[in-house]
């Protein structure tokens, strides 16, 4: 059965939005319905909007919504702006009495955009429009199940009930919405809460899913990434506190023997990785935009002094502290050019968890293979974002270190020297300008030797990637080009299966920059979360006739490729998508 919903759960954070979304992500997925579920809030700790949006039969995301679970009123107040006319609304009875005006958490500029189109007194009742709503009233169904006195979090319970409806109305079974609830609570009291929600959500029952079962696991990118370097061998990891990489690296804390350590700053963070990789062991740093500044002076010492290290770059809405829970692609030029002076070093860009978890493997083999920093950029869309994964991919072997003998910076034809680890021979690991032993130099013939030995170890890594550099996906023929890198990925693809005149050219490797040329064809559209960073090194190769740029903060959405793809058919030239609440 094809099936194919956007759905919504928002409420205010600490609330228990985020239990609800996870109950509700394992229940469709106990179905065996293809799913993805992320999670958007924000960087205070607790009271403003949050909110869970899950595609069902899709691995993007997509607006408008065909459901909602509003259990506070700004919620829907927020969220009912996205959602179609026909569209389902659970909300509490009280909620919808509630101002505008008396929203204290709710942004002003929100505020000031409904005050002008329904007035400043408007009620959230006042802007259900077109939709059904299935109304609880909560405070009823807490007397009687008891809570109101009890212990048991009530706002976990109203979270419950909503998301109980909502399952229960497009198409999951009571004893399936109860074996997931029986996965994240325990207790008679929130079984129950299912058994009244699903009573009360059988006129709106629009669908029924057929059985199936979970096959596979649900991960979130942090989780895809950190498993992926636990069985990967990793040896050590260093971090400073930072959203969203910190959960990456509290998870191989919790969950290998690794060593990890949390730093003073970012600064000491790759620092201590640099010297565990210069000892011989399997190093990285996990970080997001303003901590990967920081770390700018110790890339160019890894080029310099040719240390392999893999740095997981989880991009974030910025300049600066930005937008720290949102998700953006503005670091990829950072990325390109860290460190000063002549500073090669890889760059890849996954598009999937699949794509991350390969990615990662990927990333230390080739950290390991040529001495260099491999940046992995990744962004907090991924991040947050669980879906189901087949057990397959984790079968990866483990690949081991590489050893070898000789001079640290013996000059060679392809650029690439022996790599010794520290203290196994006299050696010396330098920031200078070195000899082949890496005594420091000024002498200009050795100085010119060694600038030219890793341009043509850069050459030897360019050469070696260019197959694996973009990966295309259509008519190779086609009238509209789309180029794009990382997060966007599958909504372009989802985008474009019913295209036949568009394909899609994913770059995979941002360095060394692949040259596109021969794999356009037609109308080159460019779809990127940034203000053009991806354009404007294509055009170093190739044409492009329009640009598609997400700034908002929000992830891009599959009906946003399809309004970009009209658009570069009209001949437009740039395309500002502004999707998401």
């Amino acid at each position: 059965m094809k099936v194919d919903l956007s759905l919504a759960i928002g409420g205010a954070q600490g609330s228990g939005v985020e239990t609800a979304g996870r109950i509700a992500i394992l229940a469709f997925a106990m179905k065996g319905v293809e799913i993805i579920g992320s999670r958007e809030y924000h960087s205070n700790i607790v009271g403003a909007h949050s909110y869970y949006h899950i595609r069902i039969g899709k691995n993007s995301l997509r607006l408008p919504f065909d459901a909602i679970v509003a259990m506070d009123a700004e919620s829907i107040f927020t969220l009912s702006r996205s959602l179609r006319k026909g569209g389902l609304l659970i909300c509490n009875s009280e909620t919808l009495h509630t101002k505008l005006e008396d929203i204290p958490s709710m942004s002003k500029w929100l505020k000031k955009r409904i005050a002008e189109e329904y007035g400043s007194e408007v009620k959230a009742e006042d802007v259900l429009g077109n939709f059904k709503v299935l109304v609880f009233e909560l405070r009823d169904i807490l007397r009687d199940l008891n809570v109101l006195k009890s212990k048991v979090s009530i706002s976990r319970i109203v979270n419950l009930i909503g998301v109980s409806a909502m399952l229960y109305s497009f198409g999951v079974d009571e004893e399936t919405i109860k074996r997931a609830v029986e996965k994240r609570l325990s207790g008679e009291t929130n079984l129950r809460a299912v058994e009244i929600a699903v009573e009360k959500a059988k006129s709106f029952r629009e669908l029924e899913l057929p059985a199936g079962n979970l096959e596979g696991y649900l991960m979130s990118g942090n989780e895809v990434v950190a498993t992926a370097k636990i069985l990967g061998a990793l040896e050590f990891i260093s971090y400073y506190p930072i959203t969203p990489a910190t959960d990456e690296a509290l998870f191989i804390e919790e969950n290998s023997d690794a060593i990890a350590i949390q730093a003073e700053d970012e600064i000491s963070a790759i620092g201590m990785a640099l010297g565990a990789s210069m000892s011989g062991l399997r190093a990285c740093v996990t970080t997001s935009g303003p901590g990967f500044s920081l770390m700018n002076e110790m890339i160019s010492f890894a080029v310099q002094a040719e240390i392999p290290i893999v740095i997981t770059l989880w991009m974030r809405a910025s300049p600066s502290t930005g937008m720290a829970t949102r998700t953006s692609q503005q670091d990829l030029l950072h990325a390109i050019f860290s460190g000063h002076g002549d500073t090669g070093k890889i760059v890849i860009a996954s598009g999937d968890h699949r794509e991350a978890f390969e990615d990662t493997f990927k990333a230390f083999e080739l950290a390991e293979r040529y001495q260099v920093p491999v940046v992995h950029l990744l962004d907090k869309f991924i991040a947050s974002s669980i879906v189901k994964l087949d057990k397959g991919i984790f079968s990866m072997e483990k690949r081991k270190k590489i050893f070898s003998d000789g001079e640290r910076y013996r000059i060679t034809e392809s650029g690439i020297s022996p790599f010794v680890p520290l203290g196994s021979r006299t050696m010396i690991f330098s920031s200078l300008e070195h000899d082949e032993y890496g005594f420091a130099t000024e002498d200009p013939v050795m100085r010119e030797k060694m600038m030219l030995k890793r341009d043509r170890k850069f050459r030897t890594i360019a050469k070696s990637l260019e197959n694996d550099s973009f990966a295309i996906y259509g008519d190779e023929d086609a009238e509209i080009t789309v180029l794009s890198f990382g997060s966007t990925k599958n909504a372009i693809l989802s985008a474009i299966e019913d295209e036949k005149d568009v394909k899609f050219v994913q770059l995979r490797i941002l360095s060394p920059f692949p040259d596109v040329s021969n794999a356009i064809s037609g109308k080159v559209l460019c779809i990127e979360s940034n203000l053009g960073q991806l354009s404007f090194l294509l055009r170093t190769c190739c044409r492009v006739d329009a640009v598609a740029k997400k700034l908002n903060g929000r992830p891009i959405y599959e009906n946003e490729v399809r309004e970009a793809i009209r658009a570069v058919k009209n001949g437009e030239k740039e395309v500002i998508l502004s999707g998401g609440v």
